[in-house]
């Protein structure tokens, strides 16, 4: 199926990636499905993702193992649906369907989402910082109905705030799964992704408790929620 727009794979060669054969929704539903957004992870939501999935396959081997599978084949069947359902509930699915040609979304509804999410996050007293980046960090709502929401959080110190952190954009994506929602949402260990964010680009701050934010983001265009 046609994309609606290009979809960028920087480790194909220039004309591979811009050819049918890649540029096609089946092709970026299966790309995200293998690699589910790991290249652009951090080592901490990484390690967490790669855990949870092996639980998952841990809990689904067993019902399988006693079909009288073959060990190899109900371990197969577990890791395939663990990768699945990770991918559904914990991943991308609403974000790759934004280039399907008959994709839409109302930007009512993702401003909703956003309004909701914001303040959910400023209740935990352990969160101190969350932004946005995108179409979302001029802080104007969602501009048309192609738009996601690009959601970054920032690890506190800590193994418990590891695990907190981790669990609730579980419960983001599971959320923003059964609503349809194209939740673009990562987590950083420390602020120095944020070098990246171009000088133009204005950032949506939802929470910055202690004005690391700010401080990080220098000189560039700052909206507070």
């Amino acid at each position: 199926m046609a994309v609606a727009k290009p979809k960028s794979f920087p480790l194909l060669p220039a004309a591979l990636e811009r050819s049918r054969l890649v540029q096609n929704l089946a092709v970026i539903l299966a790309v995200n499905w293998l690699f589910q957004g790991v290249r652009g992870m951090q080592r901490k939501e990484r390690t967490f993702r790669l855990l949870l999935e092996a639980l998952l396959a841990f809990v689904l081997l067993w019902p399988l193992l006693r079909m009288d599978l073959r060990a190899e084949t109900a371990l197969g069947l577990a890791l395939l649906a663990a990768h699945t359902l990770d991918f559904l509930v914990n991943g991308q699915f609403w974000v790759c369907m934004r280039y399907a040609a008959f994709w839409r979304r109302e930007p009512a509804v993702l401003d909703a989402f956003l309004a909701r999410t914001a303040a959910r996050l400023v209740r935990y007293d352990w969160l101190e910082e969350a932004f946005c980046i995108g179409s979302q960090g001029a802080g104007r709502g969602t501009p048309h109905a192609r738009s996601d929401i690009d959601l970054r959080l920032v690890f506190p110190p800590g193994i418990r705030n590891w695990l907190r952190t981790n669990l609730l954009m579980l419960a983001l994506r599971g959320r923003a799964f059964l609503e349809r929602v194209p939740l673009d949402l990562y987590a950083h260990d420390d602020l120095s992704p944020l070098i990246r964010v171009r000088p133009d680009e204005p950032v949506l701050l939802l929470r910055d408790r202690r004005g690391r934010l700010a401080r990080a983001l220098g000189q560039r265009k700052l909206v507070r929620w």
